[in-house]
């Protein structure tokens, strides 16, 4: 879900001790021209559900709180990564090749949690616009990071830190393209400028 779309629930900031019933154990990130995802782990597995399920966000919403702001996991973004074990807290060398594939920028691994299960991920995508109302902008950014739920699979554990620096690319909308004839027109009254100030000299 996007800005306009906002889940609705209460913004827990990272590093406030989450419950023990909470399962998302990996935040990741990854930029690309125009956009920036973020990714969610949790360590429940199985066949993805369907409507009316913990993964169908629509009758349960989870996400991200990002500054402050709740942005919903996207509905249809879960990903089964096979309940398998692999080392916590990575960019890679996961024991799925799936989240390997996604070749992340950074991943903020959750304190004190040891049984790194990657069971299934979720994740959202913002454009520029929408990264601008989060007060995230191109290059260096210090983000509040956390993550809400109204079940264990998606709520978030504990994490080390309240911020999480991102160092990101984006690119703004491209430029309305100007109509056909309009660049010739442009260019004529140019040379006909040129011409009336050469008669003038």
């Amino acid at each position: 879900m996007k800005l306009k779309k906002l889940a609705l629930g209460v913004a827990v900031a990272l590093g406030v001790a989450a419950p023990a019933s909470a399962h998302v154990w990996n935040i990741g990130w990854k930029s690309t021209a125009g956009s920036l995802t973020f990714y969610g782990v949790s360590y429940h597995g199985g066949a993805v559900g369907g409507s009316g399920t913990v993964d169908d966000f629509s009758a349960n919403p989870a996400g991200f709180v990002i500054n402050g702001s709740n942005i919903g996991f996207e509905n249809g973004s879960v990903v089964n990564l096979n309940d398998c074990s692999g080392p916590g807290g990575l960019l890679t060398g996961a024991c799925d090749s799936t989240w390997d594939a996604l070749n992340l920028d950074g991943v903020l691994h959750a304190s004190g949690y040891s049984s790194n299960t990657y069971g299934k991920y979720a994740s959202v995508t913002l454009n520029s616009t929408e990264l601008a109302g989060l007060g995230i902008s191109s290059g260096s950014n210090s983000v509040l990071l956390s993550t809400f739920a109204n079940n264990a699979h998606w709520d978030g554990l504990g994490f080390s830190s309240a911020t999480v620096p991102l160092n990101i690319v984006v690119t703004p909308p491209p430029a309305v393209p100007l109509p056909a004839g309009l660049p010739l027109v442009l260019s004529g009254l140019g040379a006909f400028g040129f011409l009336r100030a050469r008669r003038k000299a």
